[in-house]
C-alpha cells in the first residue's frame, strides 16, 4: 500500500490561459472542486497517508487554498523559487520522501480510472528503479521500451511500433533515486530516467491497459472529464 505520495503542481499551465494569467493550473474549477482537490480525494482513496505537492506559479495561492481548506490528510507544500521541473522537483522533496522504500508521484492534470495500487504492487515485485505507468495510446511524446519493459529512450514518431507507448504521469519510485542523483536545479524526469538507465539502472513500465485517461491541461478535456462518471 502505498504511504505517501507526491504531485507535481508548479508548472504554468499555458493551455489554461487566460485562467492561469492570474491562477494557478491547480486550482482550475473540476468536479465541485479543483484538478488539485481531485487529485488528492484520489489519493486518499488509495490509501495515501501523506502527500508532498510542489508549488511555483501563483504558490501562494495554493497555499492560501490550504488555509482555507481541510482534506483530512498531511499535506507538504514545497515552494520553488525558480521552477525545477518534474525531475528538479522531485529530487527537492527527498527530505519527505527519502524515508519511504518507494512513493508514488502523479501530475496534477491527470484524469484517470486507473488503480494505482496495481503499479505499487507490479513495482514490489521488480528491480528497478522506477515503473511508469504506459498506455497504447496517441501521443506527441512516445517511450519505447524493450520486450521486457525496460525504458530504453523517448521517440517522436507519427507511426508507433509496437514498443512505443504513451506516458500516463503516473510513476512510482525508489527512494533509492535520491542516493543516484544528487544534483539539484531544472531537470525533466523522463531526461533523468534515460541518463540513468545509461548508467546501468532499470526503469520498467507497466501497462495501464484500456484505462481511462485525459490530460486536464487542455480546456476542451476538462469539458469531456467533467462529464464523465468517473
Amino acid at each position: 500500500m502505498i504511504e505517501k505520495a507526491m504531485i507535481l503542481a508548479a508548472g504554468y499551465g499555458t493551455r489554461l490561459k487566460p485562467f492561469t494569467d492570474s491562477m494557478p493550473k491547480p486550482l482550475f474549477p473540476f468536479k465541485d472542486g479543483t484538478i488539485l482537490s481531485y487529485q488528492i480525494e484520489r489519493l486518499k482513496s488509495s490509501g495515501v497517508k501523506e502527500i508532498v505537492i510542489n508549488a511555483h506559479h501563483f504558490y501562494n495561492k495554493i497555499i492560501d487554498y490550504f488555509q482555507a481548506n481541510d482534506f483530512g490528510i498531511k499535506i507538504n507544500i514545497i515552494v520553488e523559487k525558480d521552477i525545477l521541473g518534474t525531475g528538479g522537483g522531485i529530487l527537492n522533496a527527498k527530505k519527505y520522501l527519502e524515508s519511504e522504500e518507494s512513493f508514488l508521484v502523479i501530475n496534477v492534470d491527470v484524469f484517470t480510472d486507473f488503480n494505482v495500487n496495481l503499479i505499487d504492487e507490479a513495482f514490489t515485485k521488480v528491480k528497478a528503479l522506477a515503473m511508469l505507468a504506459i498506455q497504447k495510446r496517441k501521443t506527441s511524446r512516445y517511450l519505447e521500451f524493450d520486450y521486457d519493459l525496460n525504458l530504453i529512450k523517448r521517440v517522436k514518431t507519427d507511426k508507433p511500433e509496437n514498443n512505443h507507448f504513451a506516458f500516463n504521469g503516473i510513476h512510482v519510485i525508489s527512494s533509492e533515486i535520491f542516493k543516484k542523483e544528487r544534483l539539484t536545479g531544472y531537470k525533466d524526469i523522463i531526461d533523468l530516467y534515460i541518463e540513468l538507465t545509461e548508467r546501468g539502472d532499470t526503469i520498467k513500465g507497466f501497462n495501464s491497459g484500456s484505462c481511462y485517461f485525459i490530460d486536464l491541461g487542455k480546456i476542451e478535456n476538462i469539458k469531456i472529464a467533467e462529464e464523465s462518471s468517473y
